[in-house]
């Protein structure tokens, strides 16, 4: 099934009255969208000697987001326009100027003026206005985080008329966001663990889509000088990467969010034996607060991470502590009640960080049960409510807060964990409800999360979801799926069309034609299950009538990215993540029609043991050079060396070889099975028999029979 997804819907309304575009005029693909648009009429058309101008006052903080400005003309155009720093606002034609409100320069405060342009009371600090004519651009804001804002969208703007890419349409903007915070969590400590290059990449990606927070979820992978054996050594965050990063992370205003789980999900911590006396219960995951070292050692390592981190928060986990009350609390939790157990603990984590001035935050699930303990914790810390689900309203997780008094964020999340490819059905209604539903609440911000718990997500497939977040928490109200997905191929990619969004969702509608059959859909459990054992035989029984159009889908999309890999003149390099995974769901497809096959041939060998045509002929099919068997060898071989060269350019080596083992062994899986095809194809020349299916492995057709006796 080849998807078409013909997007027609206008993407911005326009005007200050909210007005739609008139008709005939041009359509703006821009994320986030900008509250008020004016489209006029001609453009601004870039030249050899147009210049990039800046004001002298403000040129060191500018010059980032004029830099990115440069790049992005050179890539149009070919030329990179000169940045000139200047006083004020210069007179002449054919100019970009980033300038600063409020700063006297009475030419920039008379064009805003005239053109309607003004601030009022609503605008807030990361607010710009846009006004781009025939003989100029103006980008204008406040401050130096909003006219980075501006000139993102700027750039979004350059180059959409296909017809003159070297034009600007001449429009006015009015923008600013609904949301101070948007952000995005990464998972650095199931499996893979982002190198400080591609962290910067993040960085720079996000920043583009006016994020502006970057969460990094820790467990054990900060390298502390207290705990030295807490982080496996050259697989961790050092002080000097963490400086670096967050220096970095300055120039695009972007605040990177220390998350330290300093409650629960500890287990790595505590399967160490010298900390063991610490847990919850033996080796487990949760600290005890009944050891006064859960203390210690919690201070020990948030007070050598907190300086590091200048921004204003600090996360400190603390969700699923399921286990807590269980063991060495088992008496406290009675005799005082486990939420007041649990809030305790959390306030005293609170307190170890109150010479660091930081504005605690914590996943808000354990805390929420609790409703009528809410208001002992200290009115400064911040309830980071999380659910991943596709409700149609989060307000029975916002509302506890808001009548606590206690801040909030909203953390949806983009679906990624645990499979092949995202769930981006699930993730996009999520993120829009979800953040739509903390506007309504007056959340402060969003943490859109991704996860790693197999140990084997690549996060560069996750870029729609982190995009479409970024649109929702700019964005006031309920944000359209559609208008993004109209916009995502020039926004993200500076690509025509919608082919990179048509491969996109053709790819996720593979996990809809497994979940639809009762599968749970694109599970890496799933890819991994062993196609010779009764389960390997059922899953593939009941996903049978979906394979082919599983490999459709996936090769189609395949096709898709091959053929537009050239278009993509941004970002280019997060298309390999794609082509990966589909090329993954290829294979799973061709597993699922092979386990069903395999196993009719041999059946069929069996029941005509005399004919040796014939079972040499269906023998040969399962094995030989063009064998089923080895189709499904070279295929798992060849994914687990390109999952391997898409780590090395992302992660650091740490973890690796935990999932290239499960490359390794479902390939051998299958080099066995070629194996002892071959002794029983020796075995039938010399007795014309040959083992039954059963003995063979070949369980396909006979597995729901042997569910049902048993």
């Amino acid at each position: 099934m080849k998807l078409r997804f013909a997007i027609t819907a206008p993407l911005l309304l326009l005007g200050l009255a909210g007005l739609p575009l008139p008709a005939g005029a041009q359509t703006l693909h821009l994320i986030p969208e900008p509250r008020e648009v004016k489209l006029q009429s001609g453009q601004f058309q870039l030249k050899r000697d147009t210049e990039i101008v800046v004001t002298r006052k403000y040129a060191r903080e500018n010059m980032t987001g004029a830099q990115m400005l440069q790049q992005e003309i050179e890539r149009i155009t070919g030329q990179k326009p000169r940045i000139r720093v200047e006083r004020s606002m210069p007179g002449r034609h054919n100019i970009i100027f980033l300038g600063r409100t409020g700063q006297k320069d009475r030419r920039l405060d008379r064009l805003l003026a005239a053109h309607g342009l003004t601030t009022g009371k609503e605008f807030n600090a990361q607010g710009y206005v846009l006004d781009a004519e025939p003989k100029r651009i103006v980008v204008a804001a406040a401050t130096d985080q909003g006219l980075f804002y501006g000139v993102q969208t700027l750039r979004q703007l350059l180059g959409q008329d296909a017809q003159d890419p070297a034009a600007c349409p001449a429009v006015t903007i009015r923008d600013w966001p609904a949301m101070q915070w948007r952000g995005v969590q990464d998972d650095l400590s199931r499996g893979p663990i982002a190198s400080l290059a591609y962290m910067e990449r993040q960085i720079r990606i996000l920043s583009s889509y006016k994020i502006n927070m970057l969460g990094l979820y820790m467990e054990n992978v900060f390298q502390f000088k207290s705990q030295p054996l807490i982080a496996p050594r050259g697989a961790a965050l050092t002080a000097t990467e963490v400086k670096k990063l967050v220096a970095y992370a300055q120039r695009y205003y972007v605040t990177i969010l220390p998350e330290q789980e300093a409650f629960g999900h500890l287990h790595k911590v505590l399967r160490l034996e010298i900390y063991n006396q610490l847990a919850e219960t033996p080796h487990g995951g949760v600290l005890s607060p009944v050891q006064p070292g859960s203390f210690a050692l919690m201070k020990s390592m948030l007070t050598e991470e907190a300086p590091l981190f200048p921004g204003p928060f600090f996360h400190i986990g603390a969700d699923e502590t399921s286990e807590l009350g269980q063991g060495q609390t088992k008496e406290l939790a009675k005799k005082e009640g486990l939420g007041a157990v649990y809030l305790n603990f959390i306030t005293r984590i609170d307190e170890m960080l109150a010479p660091y001035h930081k504005q605690i935050m914590f996943w808000g699930d354990i805390a929420m049960k609790y409703p009528q303990l809410l208001g002992t914790l200290p009115p400064n810390m911040i309830a980071v409510a999380w659910d991943y689900g596709d409700a149609k309203n989060f307000d029975a997780l916002l509302e506890p807060y808001k009548k606590a008094g206690l801040r909030t964020f909203v953390s949806p999340g983009a679906s990624n964990w645990n499979r092949i490819f995202p769930d981006f059905d699930t993730a996009f209604l999520n993120i829009r409800n979800f953040v739509r539903d903390g506007q309504k609440f007056g959340s402060m911000g969003m943490l859109n999360t991704t996860w790693n718990d197999d140990g084997e997500s690549l996060v560069d497939m996750t870029w729609p979801a982190l995009v479409y977040g970024a649109a929702c928490s700019w964005h006031a109200g309920q944000s359209s799926r559609e208008q993004f997905w109209n916009s995502y191929d020039w926004a993200f990619y500076r690509a025509r069309g919608h082919h990179f969004a048509d491969a996109i969702r053709e790819l996720a509608e593979v996990d809809k034609l497994l979940g639809n059959a009762g599968l749970g859909g694109v599970d890496d459990k799933n890819f991994w299950l062993n196609p010779f054992s009764e389960a390997g035989a059922r899953f593939a029984e009941q996903a049978l009538p979906e394979a082919h159009q599983v490999r459709i889908d996936a090769e189609e999309a395949l096709e898709t990215l091959y053929r537009q890999e050239p278009e993509a003149k941004l970002h280019q390099e997060t298309l390999g993540d794609l082509v990966f995974a589909a090329q993954r769901l290829d294979t799973l497809g061709l597993k699922i029609q092979y386990t069903a096959g395999i196993d009719k041939l041999y059946r069929n060998a069996y029941l005509h043991m005399g004919d040796a045509e014939e079972v040499y002929r269906d023998l040969y099919r399962i094995s030989a050079t063009n064998g089923r068997l080895q189709d499904l060898r070279d295929f798992t071989t060849r994914l687990e060396v390109e999952y391997a060269r898409l780590w090395h350019e992302q992660y650091q080596p740490f973890w690796l070889g935990n999932v290239l083992v499960r490359y390794n062994n479902l390939a051998a899986l299958y080099q066995r099975k070629i194996q002892r095809m071959q002794v029983v194809i020796a075995k039938y020349r010399e007795t014309s028999e040959i083992p039954p299916p059963e003995k063979m492995g070949f369980f396909y057709g006979e597995a729901s029979k042997w569910e049902q006796s048993n």
